[in-house]
């Protein structure tokens, strides 16, 4: 019995220490993975706001935008959304995608934006789709005016 415990303890250790490196090793890796998926989704959150708020921009200074170009990185931008975004992201993007030639585009962006701060590390966010709206346009003048031209914002 005493032979039996002088080898069982040090090989059940062995086994044990084993056990709890690749616990460590494959839980390290996994953080890591997670990371790296975490910083793809990031750059293409912002590539997705960047187009958005360029757009803005040109359509503030009243300058044409190029079609062919917009579309071009939309779909870059959907296939790194696809993969990466998360899914209540990714469906707020299909329902802005749907509604983009609609008078509710402004309320799906809204949306859009508002789901990509809670996956970005926000899940309490206090934004609201009518903070986000109203900080794009100048006033609430503007804002009650878009409403009065028929766009859904609330």
């Amino acid at each position: 019995m005493e032979l039996f415990t002088k080898i069982a303890v040090p090989i059940l250790l062995l086994i044990l220490g084993g056990l709890g490196w690749l616990y460590r090793h494959e839980k390290e890796r996994r953080l890591q993975i997670e990371k790296q998926l975490s910083d793809r989704k990031y750059n293409v959150y912002i590539d997705l706001l960047t187009v958005f708020f360029n757009i803005l921009k040109q359509v503030k200074k009243g300058q044409k935008t190029n079609a062919q170009k917009l579309i071009d990185k939309m779909m870059d931008i959907k296939k790194e959304l696809i993969i990466f975004g998360s899914d209540n992201v990714l469906y707020a993007f299909f329902k802005w995608e749907k509604q983009s030639q609609t008078k509710g585009n402004l309320k799906s962006l809204a949306e859009l934006i508002v789901e990509v701060r809670k996956d970005m590390g926000n899940p309490k966010t206090k934004i609201t789709t009518k903070d986000f709206l109203k900080s794009l346009v100048q006033s609430d003048e503007d804002y009650q005016s878009l409403q009065e031209d028929g766009y859904e914002l609330d």
